[in-house]
């Protein structure tokens, strides 16, 4: 396992005391059921004249959340840890702690990896603020 690999893999309980954000630069499309969140796409220099005269590119690339998807997305305000959340997942949809955990912390790590959000530690041993 390499270094970086080492660094980006956390243990669950780790995880929980995480504080995940927005990525601000994203933007929202509300759809009847869920949303779409919008990101923008670096333009590589085959994206540019005379390539993209040939093939169009776009510039933006969508990701499809559910109402569940949905109902996480907008608790990763930037206030509540990842265990509110997954508290807060398993009041609203009457499952335990762990289920909701085990769902709750898949769509986080790959929200973080997609770049949808970011989760923020505070090495003090606090949530992170």
């Amino acid at each position: 396992m390499s270094k970086n690999k080492a660094r980006t893999q956390l243990p669950p309980e780790r995880l929980l005391d995480g504080v995940p954000h927005h990525n601000r630069a994203l933007e929202v499309e509300a759809k009847p059921n869920g949303a779409v969140l919008w990101s923008s796409i670096r333009r590589r220099w085959w994206m540019r004249a005379p390539f993209n005269w040939i093939m169009p590119y776009r510039d933006r690339k969508g990701f499809h959340l559910d109402s569940l998807g949905l109902e996480v997305w907008r608790d990763c305000d930037g206030r509540r840890t990842v265990e509110a959340i997954v508290e807060r997942f398993a009041a609203r949809h009457r499952v335990s702690f762990h289920e909701a955990r085990i769902a709750v912390m898949q769509f986080i790590q790959i929200m973080t990896k997609r770049e949808l959000i970011a989760v923020v530690f505070n090495d003090s041993g606090e949530p992170g603020k």
